[in-house]
């Protein structure tokens, strides 16, 4: 009987150490491995930046020119230096295939950050909304939930996102939790995914209601006549909610600059009601 009982204690033993190493090879290919692999492969992006030859709105730049010719859905890069986010960013022709696929072509849990399709990203519509996925690992838009507090917004204050046709920088103005199922906010869906505003009263509600989601309140001032960018993730706090953050374009003559001095907490923030339903 005795023998019987080591055995079985080893036996549980072995399986022990044999699910503790799989774990951990498993958790060394997800959280080293493919961030690894994301770098070396976005390095195949990596040009200068800082190169800014003259060329017409619906010219491809010089310095993206080899890029676009190898992918034809390459978008532009997308750079948030305090963040270490330096993507690649493709535009499909919807908003569902690279959610699951790489920039080439091959499925991909992480997917690629992509454009809207409905943006037209040689004018800029009013709104440039670009999608990707909230990885654990860090990667794609893993880390634009730091936003959520203040002292990120601090350090990481404008976010550059330029297109094949030309350089621009965004100055961060909000960052919020959304709803998409109307159950979860007495049944009503902010509809911060539109790409243009028809009138100045439209933009003037669009952004009133932005500012009163997000985490915090800036002096970044905001008109009708601005270009905004709108980052979306997705986001665990509800069930298939999105995190967003939205930032816009710095004006022609423009110093890229912030002021944070008047930066502040939204102290009278506004959730999704299922927010305050979890916490009571």
């Amino acid at each position: 009987m005795k023998l019987k009982t080591d055995l079985i204690k080893k036996c549980l033993l072995i399986a022990a150490v044999i699910g503790i190493i799989g774990s951990s090879c498993y958790l060394v290919y997800d959280l080293i491995w493919l961030p690894y692999t994301i770098e070396k492969q976005n390095e195949r992006f990596s040009v200068d930046e800082n190169q800014k030859p003259e060329t017409p709105s619906s010219s491809v730049q010089e310095k993206y020119k080899d890029i676009k010719g190898q992918y034809a859905d390459f978008a532009g890069k997308l750079i948030i230096d305090g963040l270490n986010m330096n993507f690649p960013v493709v535009q499909g022709k919807d908003n569902s295939y690279y959610l699951k696929h790489n920039i080439d072509g091959k499925e991909d849990k992480h997917g690629t950050l992509f454009a809207d399709y409905r943006n037209d990203l040689a004018n800029l519509n009013g709104n440039t909304i670009i999608y990707g996925h909230n990885m654990h690992d860090g990667t794609q838009f893993g880390m634009l939930n730091m936003y959520k507090n203040l002292s990120t917004y601090k350090a990481c204050l404008v976010i550059t996102f330029n297109t094949i046709h030309k350089d621009y920088k965004w100055k961060i103005f909000a960052a919020f939790l959304i709803n998409t199922q109307p159950e979860h906010d007495d049944g009503y869906v902010f509809n911060y995914l539109r790409t243009d505003f028809a009138t100045d009263r439209e933009f003037r509600d669009f952004y009133n209601e932005v500012m009163e989601r997000s985490y915090f309140i800036t002096d970044v001032d905001v008109t009708a006549e601005d270009k905004i960018l709108t980052l979306s993730t997705c986001s665990l706090l509800l069930e298939d909610s999105r995190f967003v953050v939205m930032a816009r374009l710095v004006r022609d003559g423009e110093s890229e600059s912030v002021d944070t001095s008047a930066a502040r907490v939204n102290t009278n923030q506004r959730f999704p009601e299922a927010v305050y339903d979890e916490n009571n």
